[in-house]
């Protein structure tokens, strides 16, 4: 790392970088003045096991949809138009998360230096992403001490690279001129900042420029600097979302709608395709968003990042952290624990591009290898099987199995060490499939809770389970998420099927779901899983979690304006996840923000 002249202090550089900047008199993405404004904080869903899973309400407003298309009268979409209510976020800029900073500086200078960087401080790593991507503590919209120092290490490596390989990477030769430095400083501060730059900009960065140049710098270190500059300017670290006029209601600018549109699918800056759609006008209507939205679909990167959204969002990663106590689970080690991480991959990424979105719910084509095999109690390989390179091969499930909700790396990541965990599995699904608040826990109820589970050890989960849902206060919460953990409890602390509990009692999987599942009767987790694809809750909780994605910070709420009309115009689709994301790239709540803090609904 470079460490920074006497000459040319943080404070000054920061100054020039700033001018005209995010403190107040900035340039949006498309380079107009406005006032900046933070965004509110977001929400979380597919909480832990043990801990509550609350869904935050988001503010704002929506009513009709960027096209301008008029709702279906006593729709909810069309209630929400009726009563006034207008789900949009703000008016705000919104903070690149440390993987959106890499991914940005791997389109200016190529992927070598960008891994380099993120390997150097530890900034990429899929298994600490978190759903929104700015709830990971170490992001959020607000920039502490620690994030400016990381921030700070970004653009000294940018800049340090720039220095060490200048010839090559500037096209300035041996004998560089001033005025090749400059413009390249220009250069590659736009594709940073994503715009074009405005006569502002260009004053501050080429400031630092001719800073560095009057204390005796060489065009090398002038630039390097003015790099620099343009790495840790808020122009790179925030994007900007505030239409024509930040003090007025209404859509995006094209150029803040591509970055938009590009963080959400890709987590990386917007592509040339579609930074011309946005200069072309393209990006005003559905249908130039539609199109554009399709094409990324098929892109890789595109599909690795929502894949990497969804594992976050149902919080897979877990799996590698949980411990099991080797005396009730004598063959859980590494070995099995790594291959139930690769089936919930694999299994995830063909759910997501199925023809339906039900399928996290009720698919049964899986991927497996030899352990897998033993513990789902299916011959290996099947008959006329090829086996990957790590000996997975495709296979249905056996027909107790259904879903997600059915694979062992989801119910080991919801098990207690020594035994299942009936709340913890409840809790999961309460929340993460149907987005129902799930209550603290009660801290003031400790002494009784230790009591009660100290009278009640003998007995078996179901016993337990309806005593909790019988007994106050108790009855109060589990009654609402305690049935989905009951309907599981056939499956083992590392997710073996079984019809026995640990003292031969035989378990009864048969329960009344609660009312936001429908209320109904089940008989075992299959049927369970089959019941909730096709709630109105489940769709609207994925409907509310990927708006909530896309908008970096969360502030969705499955009873705002914004969900329901996703919801409704998803209903009219072919139910897939690639529609879904479609619906909300298109969506109000997506296109459109309000002028101030917006109402709650």
């Amino acid at each position: 790392m470079m460490r920074l002249p006497a000459f040319l202090c943080v404070p000054m550089l920061l100054a020039l970088a700033c001018q005209g900047g995010a403190s107040g008199t900035g340039s949006n993405e498309d380079g107009s003045g406005a006032d900046d404004e933070e965004g509110s904080d977001g929400d979380s869903s597919g909480e832990d096991d043990e801990s509550e899973g609350s869904d935050e309400e988001g503010s704002g407003t929506a009513s009709d949809d960027d096209s301008g298309g008029d709702e279906t009268e006593g729709s909810p979409a069309a209630e929400c138009e009726a009563d006034g209510e207008r789900l949009v976020q703000p008016k705000r800029v919104v903070r690149l998360t440390f993987n959106q900073q890499i991914n940005t500086i791997g389109k200016v200078f190529g992927t070598t230096l960008a891994q380099e960087i993120a390997t150097e401080f530890d900034l990429q790593a899929d298994t600490a992403r978190t759903f929104p991507p700015l709830a990971n503590p170490r992001e959020g919209s607000i920039v502490t001490d620690s994030q400016f120092q990381t921030g700070d290490n970004i653009a000294q490596a940018v800049a340090q690279h720039v220095r060490e390989n200048f010839a090559e990477v500037t096209g300035c030769g041996e004998a560089p001129t001033a005025e090749c430095g400059r413009a390249y400083v220009l250069s590659v501060a736009e594709q940073a900042f994503r715009r074009p730059l405005t006569s502002d900009d260009e004053g501050a960065l080429l400031g630092v420029f001719d800073a560095v140049e009057a204390e005796g710098g060489s065009v090398a270190e002038s630039t390097e600097y003015g790099i620099y500059a343009a790495f840790i300017s808020p122009h790179f670290t925030y994007r900007t979302e505030l239409g024509e006029d930040p003090e007025v209601a209404g859509r995006l600018t094209p150029l803040e709608l591509a970055s938009a549109l590009s963080y959400f699918l890709a987590d990386a800056p917007p592509d040339d395709d579609l930074l011309e759609a946005a200069q072309a006008g393209d990006l005003e209507t559905a249908e130039g968003i539609r199109a554009q939205v399709t094409r990324m679909l098929a892109d890789a990167q595109v599909q690795r990042n929502l894949e990497s959204a969804m594992f976050a969002y149902f919080q897979i990663g877990t799996l590698t952290t949980v411990v099991i106590d080797p005396a009730r689970a004598p063959t859980f080690d590494n070995g099995l624990r790594n291959s139930m991480y690769r089936e919930a991959e694999v299994f995830l990424q063909t759910a997501m591009w199925s023809d339906s979105m039900a399928t996290f719910l009720t698919g049964r084509e899986s991927f497996v290898n030899e352990r897998l095999a033993t513990l789902y109690g299916i011959d290996f390989p099947p008959s006329g099987a090829t086996l990957d390179e790590d000996g997975f091969t495709a296979v249905t499930l056996p027909a107790e199995r259904s879903g997600l909700l059915t694979l062992p790396g989801f119910l080991t990541a919801r098990s207690r060490p020594d035994q299942p965990s009936v709340v913890g599995r409840g809790l999961a699904v309460n929340a993460a499939f149907l987005c129902a608040e799930n209550p603290p826990f009660p801290e003031t109820l400790v002494d009784e809770i230790e009591a009660v589970e100290e009278t009640l050890h003998d007995q078996s989960e179901r016993e337990k389970a309806e005593y909790r849902m019988e007994t106050g206060p108790c009855n109060g919460c589990h009654i609402g998420f305690d049935p989905y953990g009951l309907a599981l409890d056939q499956f083992d602390i590392i997710g073996q099927y079984r019809e026995v509990d640990e003292m031969d009692r035989p378990i009864d999987a048969s329960v009344t779901l609660p009312p936001n599942a429908g209320g109904g009767m089940v008989e075992n987790a299959a049927e369970m899983a089959q019941v909730l694809s096709q709630t109105e809750a489940f769709m609207t909780c994925m409907s509310k979690n990927l708006l909530a994605y896309s908008l970096a910070e969360g502030g969705a709420s499955t009873r705002s304006c914004g969900t329901k009309q996703i919801v409704e115009r998803f209903a009219e689709t072919d139910g897939s996840f690639t529609s879904l994301v479609m619906e909300v790239a298109v969506a109000q709540a997506f296109t459109e923000r309000s002028a101030g803090q917006g109402e709650s609904p």
